[in-house]
């Protein structure tokens, strides 16, 4: 029988209530379902319950699908998003048109596609001690508690960019230019442009603007906190704490993120101009990509 493991989120008590529809549908279309709560302590991309999925489908808003795209990053299983947030940059269809759409999912359709999505991979190292870190959106360095400003040491290819003096500095992927880099400022670009955004924080320079980057190029950060220590973060739900002198080095990851979709690519237009009423919208046929 065919499996697909349905993630929700504990904390979202209104995910709960379609937990039995899904459910139900599912069975009816003669797939096994597990369900996994995404607030559970020690999920993990090798749990028993997440290996041989045809698809994740996932209720929550876009930080459940980052952690749902961590813990499948390594097998590629696709994610179908359901939208329980407050826009759903990532997710495919709202609660209200499951009972409608969600068989043309289940059943291959010849209107659906993959939509793959570039990951990021970073290597943190601070003195003998190395982490390594996997991304979908972002990966950050920030100062740490204390209101005074990081320097952030910044090379491209091996190339000296500039020292940055703000509140540190975020590097996205073109799925992420929307989230935080967004936030402070940065331009918006289509997930299918192959380039990543560097984008200072806060910075101290006017001079200082968000700086769009080849999707192969390697950037490599050094920071220095003085004597406060400052965050690592990556798609802002994984962190660690950055001694002064840490080294960052970032390259675009072998791991990708694969989303179901119907909708076409310019769906995603509708989405960043009007967020909330793009339920309307109708189906195109299958796109090129």
């Amino acid at each position: 029988m065919k499996k697909i493991a349905l993630l929700y989120e504990e904390s979202q008590s209104e995910t709960l209530q379609f937990v039995p529809e899904l459910t139900t549908l599912l069975q009816q279309h003669d797939y096994e379902t597990v369900i996994i709560n995404l607030n559970q302590e020690g999920l993990e991309c090798t749990d028993p319950d997440l290996q041989h999925c045809q698809m994740l489908i996932v209720l929550g808003g876009d930080g459940s699908i980052l952690q749902a795209a961590h813990l499948c990053a390594s097998q590629s299983t696709p994610i179908l998003g359901i939208n329980f947030g407050r826009v759903g940059y990532l997710t495919e269809l709202e609660p209200q048109e499951l009972g409608q759409e969600l068989p043309y999912y289940l059943n291959g359709d010849k209107s659906i596609w993959l939509d793959e999505r570039t990951m990021l991979h970073a290597t943190v190292k601070q003195g003998e001690r190395q982490q390594e870190f996997i991304a979908l959106n972002d990966m950050m360095i920030a100062r740490g508690t204390w209101p005074r400003g990081v320097y952030v040491k910044t090379w491209i290819d091996g190339q000296f960019l500039d020292t940055f003096y703000g509140d540190g500095i975020i590097f996205s992927t073109a799925t992420g230019s929307t989230a935080y880099n967004l936030s402070v400022g940065g331009p918006i670009m289509h997930p299918r442009v192959e380039a990543c955004i560097l984008n200072p924080i806060a910075p101290h320079l006017a001079s200082n603007r968000a700086l769009v980057v080849p999707l192969q190029a390697t950037i490599q950060f050094q920071i220095s906190t003085n004597d406060q220590n400052g965050i690592f973060s990556a798609d802002g739900q994984w962190n660690c704490e950055v001694r002064d002198g840490t080294t960052v080095t970032i390259q675009k990851s072998d791991q990708i993120t694969r989303f179901i979709r119907r909708k076409p690519p310019v769906h995603f237009y509708r989405v960043i101009h009007n967020p909330q009423q793009v339920i309307d919208e109708p189906h195109a046929g299958q796109p090129e990509v």
